[in-house]
């Protein structure tokens, strides 16, 4: 994960790491609305928050705000997800 690779990034050539290449395609999917893509998302930030809540002091209230930012981006996708899934099927038996 650690082996940098060359990528295209608005046009420009980039060297990274296999890390952040892989990153940047979660975000780009999840920005999109891949649901699956923005529950790992939000499953890995939680995780690298609890990680460095160990070794700094918490800060509760941006911690609430962004678990309610992430909780509220879950549940419209999840809403627009059943939509598309009603529309795709409207005559269900």
């Amino acid at each position: 994960m650690r082996e940098r690779v060359v990528i295209n990034e608005n046009g420009r050539r980039k060297t990274v790491t296999k890390l952040e290449a892989a990153f940047k395609q979660l975000t780009n999917k999840a920005a999109s609305g891949d649901l699956k893509a923005v529950q790992l998302l939000a499953a890995l930030l939680r995780s690298a928050e609890e990680n460095s809540n160990q070794a700094l002091a918490p800060s509760s209230t941006l911690e609430e705000v962004d678990e309610k930012v992430v909780a509220g981006i879950l549940k419209r996708m999840e809403t627009s997800q059943n939509g598309n899934q009603e529309n795709e099927n409207p005559h269900k038996d």
